[in-house]
């Protein structure tokens, strides 16, 4: 009977929202929430709060009282005749016997997440997928009175989403263990949620299944989201190799309501992406030829005239033929350890460890990138494979100050020694001309001598005539006879 009345009752409030006759009036301080658990409330463009279909929602009440009997809850479409799954709900809250109750259809409610607090009323509610779009009345009735009511709106669930991901490359040093994470390399998984409804993301792995997870504080997509999850991976310690691995992206309706209309949702849609996780050493090109692991650096630099010098590795479980070509460059030599080898070498490397082979090119070419060619062989299959290290050689180097001030002292010293050179040659130039003092005396006394009363016209006076000598004896004129210069006064003693 009580419940008879309470249909009526709705039917009259909705006639009278039909109609556009006012209803009884709310009480005051009534309040009427919905929204998707761990999601925003979502309102049109009157304001009316949007309930979509197919997924779970909290109905949250705001009553003017706390509940002491029974609180009812009536769902119903807007102008759609009859009742069913697709327009017509109603659920009961008995405060009395603490229950929570889908009174038409037993699958529509969640008791385990409704609660009653005070004058606060929260109903884990949904309708069905396929219920009718569009505008709906919630009415609400408490201990046999009406409370007010709330007009929604109902959309139909939509599904849609992409997913990107990186080329996932986790790097680790050999024999470490060691846990990767994809977020050092800013690579990482990412949804994109278009749809009006959460999405749930699981991941599963071809390999390293135990070993690889997602990281992210939820795993829900949220509705109108772009959510990034990063990648880590928890590795025993394993010599150089490559992990190829493939994972599978699933994506899923979170929320979904397991009743018949649930099939008009996509139960859930995958999508595929690659992982690599790579062990081997830092800065090294990691090579995998059958059962053998190569690695060599990719690229490196070196002076102009320089030897440079660098390891390659080798890991396996079989023999393997090893032979080195240079272009642009000089090969010095290939050591294992100490001892030079005679290329080609077909070598055995262990399985888990590092055989290192040291490599020796000599930069003989400026301005030139050289390659140092890796051609190995696999004697039990024949096949070979080529890996290259690419040898950046700087420039000639520039005369730099200290090779400047060289230079300027050099040119100096050729000055000076070219000044010396040309002084010298002038002064024996001027010497040639006249013969040595002795020469020029010995020929002033085989000078003929002038005859008697005969003089220079140009002779000076007092000057001395030639081949007298202070305190000596002069030669005397031919024709000898003892005269006497009148003007020369006869001394004692003179002859």
């Amino acid at each position: 009977m009580r419940k008879e009345a309470m249909a009526a009752l709705v039917t009259l409030v909705v006639g009278f929202n039909l109609f556009g006759l006012a209803p009884a009036s709310a009480s005051e301080g009534f309040e009427v929430g919905l929204q998707m658990p761990g999601e925003v409330p979502f309102h049109n463009g009157q304001g009316q709060p949007v309930w979509i279909a197919g997924v779970w929602h909290d109905l949250s009440l705001t009553l003017e009282s706390a509940v002491q009997d029974v609180l009812s809850v009536e769902a119903s479409a807007i102008g759609v005749p009859g009742g069913g799954v697709g327009s017509h709900y109603r659920w009961e809250r008995n405060e009395r016997t603490d229950n929570w109750t889908d009174l038409l259809y037993g699958l529509f409610i969640q008791p385990e997440f409704s609660q009653s607090t005070g004058n606060q009323v929260v109903f884990r509610v949904g309708i069905d997928a396929a219920a009718v779009a569009g505008t709906w009345s919630i009415v609400v009735i408490q201990d046999g009175a009406f409370v007010g009511d709330q007009s929604i709106e109902v959309r139909t669930p939509k599904m849609a989403f992409g997913v990107s991901s990186a080329d996932f490359n986790l790097r680790g040093e050999p024999f470490q263990g060691v846990e990767l994470f994809s977020e050092d390399r800013n690579q990482y998984l990412r949804i994109i949620n278009d749809g009006n409804v959460p999405l749930r993301l699981s991941v599963t792995f071809d390999r390293l299944q135990s070993r690889l997870r997602l990281i992210n504080p939820s795993d829900v997509v949220h509705v109108h989201s772009d959510t990034k999850y990063f990648l880590s991976a928890n590795l025993d310690p394993r010599p150089p190799q490559i992990v190829e691995v493939k994972g599978i992206a699933r994506v899923e309706v979170s929320g979904r309501i397991p009743s018949p209309g649930a099939s008009q949702i996509v139960p859930a849609l995958e999508s595929t992406f690659d992982l690599k996780v790579i062990i081997g050493r830092f800065g090294y090109t990691v090579q995998v030829f059958g059962d053998v692991v190569f690695q060599t650096l990719n690229s490196l630099r070196a002076d102009y005239g320089s030897v440079v010098t660098w390891n390659v590795f080798l890991t396996g479980d079989e023999d393997v033929a090893v032979d080195v070509e240079v272009t642009g460059a000089r090969l010095v030599g290939v050591f294992q350890g100490e001892t030079p080898l005679t290329l080609p070498a077909t070598l055995n490397p262990p399985a888990n460890a590092e055989l290192a082979l040291t490599v020796q090119v000599s930069a003989d070419l400026p301005s030139t990138t050289a390659e140092v060619v890796f051609a190995l062989e696999l004697p039990r299959t024949g096949e070979i494979r080529v890996f290259r290290t690419s040898i950046i050689v700087g420039p000639r180097p520039a005369p730099g100050p200290l090779s400047s001030s060289y230079l300027w002292i050099f040119a100096s010293l050729v000055t000076a020694s070219v000044l010396a050179f040309v002084s010298y040659n002038h002064l024996l130039e001027g010497t040639r001309g006249r013969p040595p003092r002795e020469a020029r005396n010995h020929a002033k006394s085989k000078r003929p001598h002038r005859k008697k009363g005969k003089s220079r016209e140009n002779s000076k006076k007092g000057e001395k005539k030639p081949g007298l000598l202070k305190g000596g004896k002069g030669k005397q004129p031919k024709g000898g006879g003892k005269k006497r210069d009148k003007r020369t006064p006869t001394k004692k003693g003179d002859s």
